[in-house]
């Protein structure tokens, strides 16, 4: 008998060894197992954050464009410049007021007040709402040929505030991601688990304890979750669709097994 993690990869292929071999692991091991995978799982989200060069500030703060209307554009547009990394205002209205909130041009904020605020000053943008400061952006990627429209300065404030922030972001992005994998993970093993310990009063299947029925429900997805890890690393698959690969494989895994053992034990023999 191969050694503990060997015994269980040797347990994920083949349609009778996940249900020949539910009764190797104790639960410590099947718990880090679970934990293992999981882990696994986020590593293709890991590679693709490191990987980006931007991401949408109104992912983390919602409608920080909205004050930014076209009247505010077209004032920009015509009076604002930006040189070496300074921004610099030569309109006559440099407070624009709406009611998604307000911008101010070439001054700095003297007071944080409640309503959203985007405060281009000399050297840096400066985004509040509610008494507090959401982001402080240097102007890097914002430069001149941003200011041309609203598409493209929401898209250089976003690539600044994303590079300037590149760390707690990624982290962030990383924990949100590990939470929804793990969160399916868990719903599609302990379910299954659950419905296969519903069969352990029939004399049609040879389940017995709840360690059985979860084992062999890991053992299923284990196969699933290198391919969907796989598919994630080589092809660069994202995570919803990682997710997909991995509940359908399982899904397909499980009814093939049944099909070939029906549960019971004295399939194996045959």
């Amino acid at each position: 008998m191969l050694p503990y993690p060997f015994n269980y990869f040797s347990s994920i292929y083949g349609f009778k060894k996940p249900f020949a071999n539910r009764k190797l692991l104790t639960w410590f091991q099947l718990i880090f197992t679970s934990i293992f995978l999981i882990s696994l799982s986020i590593i293709p989200v890991a590679v693709q954050n490191a990987s980006l060069k931007t991401y949408p500030l109104t992912t983390f703060v919602d409608g920080v464009f909205d004050p930014v209307t076209k009247e505010v554009m077209d004032d920009i547009t015509e009076n604002a410049k930006i040189e070496n990394h300074q921004f610099s205002y030569a309109g006559q209205q440099s407070t624009h007021n709406s009611k998604a909130g307000t911008v101010l041009l070439g001054k700095e904020q003297s007071t944080l007040g409640e309503k959203l605020t985007l405060a281009f000053g000399s050297k840096q943008l400066i985004i509040s709402k509610k008494g507090k400061k959401l982001a402080n952006i240097q102007y890097q990627h914002i430069n001149q040929a941003a200011l041309k429209n609203k598409k493209s300065l929401s898209a250089a404030i976003s690539q600044d505030w994303f590079q300037q922030n590149r760390i707690t972001v990624s982290l962030f992005l990383i924990l949100i991601s590990g939470f929804l994998l793990a969160l399916n993970f868990f719903i599609v093993l302990l379910g299954a688990t659950f419905f296969l310990y519903l069969t352990k009063k029939s004399r049609l299947f040879s389940f017995k304890t709840v360690k059985e029925c979860y084992h062999f429900a890991l053992n299923c997805l284990g196969l699933p979750t290198l391919i969907a890890v796989a598919a994630g690393l080589l092809f660069g698959q994202a995570m919803t669709t990682m997710i997909t690969i991995q509940n359908i494989l399982f899904v397909l895994y499980l009814v093939i097994i049944f099909y070939r053992t029906h549960f019971r034990d004295e399939k194996m023999k045959k």
